[in-house]
């Protein structure tokens, strides 16, 4: 029995020594340390970041020109007396046709060319009813009597031109935009008591440089905003000379204005359709503006961050023309290339 034990026993710290190995064993292997730290898990997987495809596109290149809002056959009523103004008919906004009474005189007695003409027709028109009578009876010739109907003829007319300087009259048909006098104050003769025009369409004039000019095409899109609505006009006027006094060009756009939204007088900024160009595009976001250079960061094909310097053409408020530096079919960071160095890993994300 005591043999039996001893087998026993060697075979029972044969297998205790056996598995203290296979312990030792195991604690020997290395572990696989696991990243733990932001820097770490970038290294490994790489720096988030949200890519777009460079592409060829055609561009629009908008410029912006700022000018004032004029009224299509704008005109001035014309103050033609010198007294003081009695009567005002009419008020900013108000449609009137032509030849529409606007104002009226104080009569002062300083001028009185209108009654003298009225009493001289009165005078004619009884003389040449006696004529009328005497010639019925052949007791003048026809040619005294044609002569004295002319005379009260002119007389007639003098007294429509005398009526029409007693007045301020309407040049033309459409709506007043502008009123210079109040009742009571004297215009004086030459005065403008008011502006009217028509507003159906109305012009923008810009006062454009020789730098610019190249840009416009008659017929050329251009967009003005008003209280969030955008108005659609074209170039409807492009001088062949510049102002000899401000050396600008007086460019005009018309604009259709049912609404009568662009009122004369309005000074606005309108976005005109220059030109069109053709070449490689980026979004806006994608550019970076750093120490006087313009850069875009690049992943190249090992998945690897790479800062472009760039130089940039025509700029939308979407997309930006790169003159040089890409070649269009690049993927280009637009969203996290502040966290980039030149070569790092990126880990692109959605």
């Amino acid at each position: 029995m005591n043999k039996t034990f001893k087998t026993l026993l060697t075979i029972a710290t044969a297998s205790m020594l056996l598995a203290a190995c296979d312990q030792k064993e195991t604690k020997t292997e290395p572990v696989a340390k696991k990243a733990s730290t932001i820097e770490e898990i970038q290294k490994e997987k790489g720096k988030p970041a949200r890519i777009a495809k460079a592409s060829t596109q055609t561009i629009t290149d908008v410029r912006k020109f700022s000018g004032s809002i004029e009224g299509m056959q704008q005109n001035s009523a014309i103050c033609k007396m010198g007294d003081p103004l009695a009567k005002i008919h009419v008020q900013v906004g108000s449609t009137v046709k032509k030849d529409q009474v606007l104002a009226e005189y104080l009569f002062t007695g300083d001028n009185t060319q209108y009654q003298q003409a009225a009493e001289q027709v009165k005078l004619l028109e009884a003389a040449t009813q006696r004529m009328r009578d005497v010639f019925d009876k052949g007791g003048i010739s026809q040619q005294d009597m044609d002569a004295q109907e002319t005379n009260l003829k002119i007389a007639k007319m003098n007294l429509e031109t005398a009526r029409r300087a007693s007045l301020i009259l309407a040049p033309e048909a459409g709506v007043v935009t502008e009123l210079k006098f109040k009742e009571g104050q004297t215009p004086g003769v030459g005065g403008v008591l008011a502006t009217i025009a028509k507003l159906d369409n109305v012009i923008l004039k810009l006062n454009v440089t020789s730098q610019d000019i190249g840009y416009f095409k008659k017929g050329a899109a251009a967009t003005v905003t008003i209280a969030g609505e955008k108005m659609k006009g074209k170039v409807s006027l492009i001088p062949l000379a510049a102002n000899p006094t401000t050396r600008f060009f007086p460019v005009e756009v018309t604009f259709n204005n049912k609404g009568k939204k662009l009122l004369p007088g309005m000074y606005v900024t309108a976005e005109l359709d220059a030109r069109q160009v053709n070449g490689v595009a980026v979004p806006t976001e994608a550019v970076v503006y750093r120490n006087g250079s313009n850069a875009v960061w690049i992943v190249d094909e090992e998945g690897k961050a790479r800062r472009k310097l760039v130089k940039l053409g025509v700029q939308t408020k979407e997309f930006i023309q790169i003159a040089e530096g890409l070649e269009g079919n690049e993927s280009v960071i637009v969203e996290g290339m502040s966290r980039m160095n030149d070569g790092d890993k990126v880990l692109v994300v959605e």
